[in-house]
């Protein structure tokens, strides 16, 4: 008996913990007769059908997702074209909740299915009577965690340079109605001794980047600082660990275990969704957004933990303008990285069942990303999705630091100033077609040159900067010849020294001061050292 159980994972460098979690809960006999094949949604659906098709399985178990459901159900109908009698199970959230499963799908696992996927294992190995009912749904009740054991078991060298995801909890304190997490009761978490177990085989290993899917790993205090103080003592020095977790519920203490840790070891993804308090209250969340907000600063201050905010558009009650103070309100926080994400009508979620209430609009097919409400029309929300590609290039993006803090100084808020730079983007019908780095430079260049006129010699040699941080370049685009800057040598292979008419560093290091009294105060030499540059990356 040959099961294959088949993750389509988003990109490459992600993997699918739920294909090794229902691997590791097998006994030895049954993982005799499982396989994992990883995929990725940038692989052709014609190529997996003929990697599983030489695989010749007996029976195929798909994770489904929103990211991968539409390629799924492609995959199914072909495969059951060329080899009807295989039958076909799904699990995972996409059809957890779906009444009417993609045609050709035999077996439907609903809910957390470590034990409803071994139970179907030991049938269809004859350990157990097989149900040969077509379109059965199979469930069972969930075992306790820590009777899940790790589930990188077979061990990270297929996993390598890829991103890890680790649970210690399943649940969630929040009833948040965008989330499929709003439908479950209770968190369940763990035991410390098992996590830290669990956590020195990454250590050891020294993969790249661990990624916790807790949905609030600080909703138990003693829980997360625990884990937070094992993994500054053991910290390799190489691993990065990445939570998701709400800002609100910081303290003082807790802060003060954050600064000790090393610059890298943490990333936090922080949620602040909306500071609109009329749709924080439909949607469920009971966030003290100030609180929130002045915790992120205080997160900031020791400069050791990268930072990342999270917005939706779409949601009940925000329009284009209170949507425009969200943005405003989080952006002064300027987290390293800032996420406009579209309000996706999760199935089984309230708001996908609330829709008609709001008057929310949403592509059917996956991921049911928001089109209108009765607050915000298709066309704000066409225009936001300009912006958020803005931020994701100049902001979010690395290589434009100093220019666009520069230039968003010059406007009357962080929102306005994206808005102008999508609106200039496609006056230029820049999104037509992709661009290399070398033209984003130049189109901030004519951005500066028609918007900040008068800025634009500081703005030059802040673009120059930007530049020579990422790459060791001889010849500037021809713009650059406009305007004056001496003395730029090459000293070795990998040293550069160049000479800038500004004070850039002094500028870089006053961010939240006069701007421009700083910069203007007087020229200063750079030397950059590339071959150090080269090792960071």
């Amino acid at each position: 008996m040959k099961i294959i159980l088949v993750a389509i994972n988003a990109k490459y460098i992600h993997s699918s913990l739920a294909v090794y979690s229902l691997y590791s809960y097998l006994s030895e006999e049954e993982k005799q007769h499982v396989e994992i094949q990883e995929f990725t949604t940038n692989q052709s659906e014609e190529f997996i059908v003929s990697e599983l098709f030489r695989k010749n399985p007996d029976v195929l178990a798909f994770s489904c997702y929103i990211w991968n459901i539409g390629m799924v159900a492609s995959i199914v109908e072909t495969f059951k074209k060329v080899l009807p009698h295989v039958p076909i199970i799904a699990g995972g959230p996409e059809v957890s909740y779906d009444e009417s499963p993609p045609q050709g799908i035999d077996i439907v696992v609903r809910g957390e299915g470590e034990a409803a996927f071994k139970q179907l294992v030991r049938q269809y190995c004859g350990i157990e009577p097989l149900n040969t009912d077509i379109n059965t749904t199979c469930s069972t009740q969930s075992p306790p965690l820590e009777n899940i054991p790790f589930p990188y078991i077979t061990g990270f060298d297929n996993l390598k340079n890829r991103i890890i995801y680790y649970e210690t909890s399943r649940g969630c304190i929040n009833r948040c109605g965008y989330c499929l997490s709003s439908v479950t009761e209770g968190v369940r978490f763990l035991p410390l001794e098992r996590i830290k177990s669990d956590l020195d085989k990454f250590i050891a290993a020294g993969v790249k980047q661990v990624k916790f899917v807790d949905r609030t790993f600080n909703c138990s205090k003693h829980h997360a600082m625990a884990i937070w103080e094992y993994l500054i003592k053991t910290d390799n020095g190489t691993t990065n660990f990445h939570f998701e977790i709400a800002g609100e519920l910081l303290d003082q203490e807790m802060l003060a275990l954050l600064s000790l840790a090393r610059k890298g070891l943490f990333q936090f993804e922080i949620g602040v969704q909306s500071t609109n308090p009329k749709t924080l209250k439909v949607i469920n969340r009971t966030t003290d957004t100030a609180l929130l907000l002045d915790n992120v600063q205080k997160l900031k201050l020791p400069g050791n933990i990268h930072l990342h905010l999270d917005l939706i558009v779409g949601l009940p009650f925000e329009d284009y303008q209170t949507f425009a103070k969200s943005f405003n309100d989080v952006f002064v926080c300027y987290p390293h990285k800032l996420q406009v994400g579209f309000l996706k009508l999760l199935k089984g979620s309230q708001l996908r069942i609330d829709a008609k209430k709001y008057g929310i609009k949403f592509k059917e097919s996956a991921p049911y990303s928001v089109l209108k409400t009765d607050f915000i029309n298709f066309a704000e929300v066409n225009h936001i999705s300009k912006i958020e590609h803005m931020v994701e290039s100049f902001y979010n993006a690395t290589g434009f630091y100093s220019c666009v803090r520069f230039m968003l100084a010059k406007f009357s808020s962080p929102f306005e100033f994206f808005d102008a730079l999508a609106e200039y983007w496609e006056a230029k019908d820049y999104h037509m077609v992709s661009h290399k780095k070398s033209a984003m430079y130049s189109f901030l260049h004519a951005f500066g040159k028609k918007f900040i006129p008068d800025e634009i010699r500081p703005i030059c040699e802040l673009l120059k900067f930007d530049m020579l941080k990422q790459d060791n370049i001889r010849t500037f685009p021809a713009w650059i010849d406009e305007y004056y800057f001496p003395d730029n040598r090459q000293i070795t292979r990998t040293t550069a020294v160049h000479t800038f008419e500004y004070d850039i560093c002094a500028w870089l290091d006053e961010l939240k001061h006069n701007l421009d009294a700083v910069l203007h105060a007087g020229g200063v030499s750079v030397a950059f050292d590339y071959a150090q540059t080269a090792k960071q990356r």
